[in-house]
């Protein structure tokens, strides 16, 4: 081969090097693509303004594409296989495998949850992570329509205890009730694990639940803190540990099973019910995830709370639920400012309406999109 030739075949894949870092790093992707899909997916879609979008979580769903969203910095991170991408909402700006890219259209934050532009969409799925369209499979609930709420301790045991004199179990059982009261304005079948102060062994407040059938699982809790500055609002859903402070909190939470010797009876064993739970830990997993950042975002925003976030860990009352479980931590008793919000009714109030609004906002979007499930 002459070097006039091998000149020539270097300067073309030059150029087309050249053209392909264009479309990638440099300008808006989305141009090329006119033709929306028409896969289930895509025909259930909300308007804002002009511009069509559909709920980010279900968009990832749908795909089986892995999430996680940092509530503190707004990072959004989506991966398949060795594949990464970081959104922000309301930036047009992304990180793929850390290199910066340009998008024609950010998803968007609205109402404490993200949304994507169909066009983002066509260009993520099948630009991005090279997926085709493909027949949704229905996830087995559709609705969301009984719902067990779990004050958190009770009886012997009271939980976190304020400086002054503020005591867990009798906060959380207020908030349970006036949550209750709106949700079945709203529709909904609420069952409450205890209604007054009682002492309900932990494994029995999920079994509570799974006799029932019911659709989804919530655990209300403060917290406490030897930091007496510590603050905020946070949801944890049913996982390994995220972080250490998820850990010891569990741990903490865990230990009310100290109050319970002598409670199980000799016909049950825990360690073959712990592994049946274990089963169905990644079933509901998704479910529990998004739900808690629903309530995450929503609630804090509402309240004006710190957003401390949404973290996982394995907390025994949630590992026992067969069905989609979040633990609410309202606030810490620890602090004095938000002891003396939540030693306040009407602040209680707005925690459960708050709650309750977030609950409604992710069953109608459950709804519209069909279950969605990979």
């Amino acid at each position: 081969m002459t070097k006039g030739l091998l000149k020539i075949m270097t300067i073309k894949k030059l150029l087309i090097s050249i053209v392909i870092s264009s479309l990638l790093f440099g300008c808006a992707f989305q141009a090329g693509i006119t033709r929306l899909p028409q896969a289930p997916l895509y025909s259930q879609t909300v308007t804002f303004g002009t511009m069509q979008y559909v709920p980010f979580l279900r968009f990832c769903d749908y795909y089986g594409l892995d999430w996680d969203w940092d509530l503190v910095s707004q990072r959004i991170k989506v991966k398949r296989g060795n594949d990464t991408l970081v959104l922000r909402p309301d930036s047009n700006l992304a990180l793929l495998n850390k290199k910066s890219i340009k998008l024609d259209y950010p998803i968007e934050y609205k109402d404490g949850a993200a949304y994507i532009p169909i066009r983002t969409a066509v260009f993520v799925s099948q630009q991005v992570f090279g997926l085709e369209e493909k027949p949704a499979l229905i996830a087995k609930r559709h609705q969301i329509k009984t719902i067990v709420i779990d004050p958190g301790h009770g009886g012997k045991d009271s939980g976190a205890k304020g400086r002054y004199g503020t005591r867990e179990k009798h906060v959380v059982l207020d908030i349970a009730k006036r949550l209750k009261r709106d949700l079945e304005k709203k529709g909904f079948r609420v069952l409450l694990t205890r209604q007054k102060d009682i002492a309900v062994p932990l494994y029995k407040r999920a079994a509570f639940a799974n006799e029932r059938g019911v659709d989804f699982f919530i655990s209300i809790h403060a917290n406490a803190s030897r930091y007496s500055q510590a603050r905020g609002f946070e949801v944890y859903y049913p996982s390994d540990a995220t972080d250490d402070g998820a850990r010891a909190l569990a741990a903490a939470e865990n230990a009310s099973l100290k109050f319970e010797e002598g409670e199980i009876t000799k016909g049950e064993n825990l360690a073959t019910k712990t592994t049946v739970w274990d089963m169905q830990l990644n079933e509901n997993r998704r479910e529990s995830k998004e739900m808690a950042y629903y309530i995450c975002n929503i609630t804090a925003d509402s309240l004006g709370l710190k957003k401390r976030g949404v973290k996982g860990a394995r907390f025994v009352v949630l590992k026992g639920a067969f069905m989609p479980a979040i633990l609410v931590e309202v606030g810490f008793l620890t602090n004095r400012r938000e002891e003396s919000k939540l030693k306040n009714a009407s602040f209680r109030e707005r925690i459960a309406k708050a709650i309750s609004r977030s609950i409604s906002t992710y069953e109608r979007e459950y709804e519209r999109t069909n279950g969605f499930s990979k």
